[in-house]
């Protein structure tokens, strides 16, 4: 299921249009920031929803240590990670107004 996300930005901030690389950097700055201890993120897909509105979809893989290994605390040489499938809905501010595991998503 999608959450809401609060915006961080007021309503004094002026609409602009947003390059795709400002779209790709606050994708990866939020998911960084969603888990702990996030190893990568790669973003498999940029795409805007609405030019008028300037909403954007992104997709995103981020690998993150495998849980089950960290907690049995078992010896690794090389550390195992997991990646997780992301789906996000950003606004005109780049916001997160709608984010979840895409595995969760009924599309």
């Amino acid at each position: 299921m999608l959450e809401p996300v609060q915006s961080t930005n007021g309503p004094e901030v002026e609409r602009k249009t947003r390059s795709i690389g400002d779209v790709r950097n606050a994708v990866i700055n939020f998911l960084k920031k969603t888990k702990p201890d996030v190893k990568q993120v790669n973003i498999t897909k940029l795409a805007q929803i609405d030019s008028e509105k300037g909403t954007w979809e992104a997709e995103g893989e981020v690998f993150v240590p495998n849980p089950t290994i960290k907690a049995l605390g078992l010896p690794i040489q090389k550390e195992v990670l997991e990646c997780e499938y992301y789906l996000l809905r950003l606004d005109n501010q780049l916001d997160i107004v709608a984010y979840g595991l895409k595995e969760s998503l009924k599309i």
